[in-house]
């Protein structure tokens, strides 16, 4: 496995760490994704808490078959991470164009309502799944070193924490308006 590869590992990883334990890792968090999904979705009530289930256990067995050192279960994690992913980016690409308003509980409690960039950020991590899982059945070189590898982990899970956050940290750098003060 090249280290293109153990990146997108660790940043898929990191991703969908984040979302479990926001989703689940405090109370009232699984009840809030879950309600979202109703509009988000448009669910009929009794399947909104089935579906919030499944993806949330979808999420975690991703988690797991990344971190697995055996490339079967590298290449299935990334896979179920790239058709979740563009699930993700079509369900949220059908909301918006509705029109619905919907807060992100992507990663847990947000202001942020669901939007284009959802869509796009969705797009190219379903993009960077795929393109991890082609480096892993095409077997593109890349070398074996411990440390080379560490280092693709680390630095593909510091942008899968980046991509979390990336919302906050664009409203670091918004203008302040009269409203946001009041």
């Amino acid at each position: 496995m090249n280290y293109f590869a153990h990146g997108v590992r660790g940043l898929l990883t990191a991703v969908f760490l984040i979302a479990v334990v926001g989703k689940v890792g405090r109370a009232g968090a699984f009840s809030a994704f879950a309600d979202s999904l109703r509009p988000l979705a448009a669910l009929p009530g009794p399947v909104v808490r089935t579906v919030a289930l499944a993806v949330v256990a979808v999420e975690g067995a991703v988690c797991l078959a990344l971190i697995l050192p055996y490339t079967p279960a590298t290449l299935a994690g990334l896979l179920a991470a790239s058709a979740l992913l563009a699930v993700f980016a079509v369900v949220i690409a059908r909301s918006v164009g509705r029109g619905t308003t919907v807060r992100c509980r992507c990663f847990g409690r947000s202001a942020a309502s669901l939007g284009r960039a959802h869509v796009v950020r969705n797009g190219l991590l379903a993009s960077v799944a795929g393109a991890g899982a082609a480096a892993v059945v095409t077997g593109t070189a890349g070398g074996s070193d411990p440390g080379m590898v560490a280092v693709a982990w680390c630095a593909g899970a510091v942008a899968g924490g980046l991509v979390t956050v990336a919302e906050d940290l664009v409203s670091l750098f918004r203008p302040v308006t009269p409203s946001m003060t009041e």
